[in-house]
């Protein structure tokens, strides 16, 4: 019965350095979560969270200044990539650890 209890040593990070109302703790959690490994989590995986591809069909983008916008509500694009480098950085050292 521990054992379903137990969260793996990233998800603690993420609780320790994000409050329980801070919706960045979510994305460290995807970090944590992320089958990509450490380079890959950082340079692709959290920008795709956290930041949307330029607007419009391929002919005919709107622009860079569209990536601006967050795909986290209520979070800036850079405090949600923060947080999910967090939780990689966090995974890799947890499976670093065997």
């Amino acid at each position: 019965m521990d054992n379903l209890l137990s969260i793996s040593d990233c998800y603690k990070a993420c609780n320790e350095e994000f409050s329980v109302a801070n919706p960045n703790r979510l994305f460290c959690k995807k970090g944590c979560d992320s089958d990509e490994k450490f380079l890959e989590c950082k340079s692709e995986f959290c920008p795709g969270l956290c930041i949307k591809s330029e607007l419009g069909e391929e002919d005919n983008k709107h622009g860079g200044w569209s990536k601006l916008f967050s795909r986290a509500p209520g979070s800036r694009p850079d405090d949600c990539l923060n947080a999910c480098f967090y939780g990689c950085t966090h995974k890799d050292e947890e499976e670093n650890d065997d």
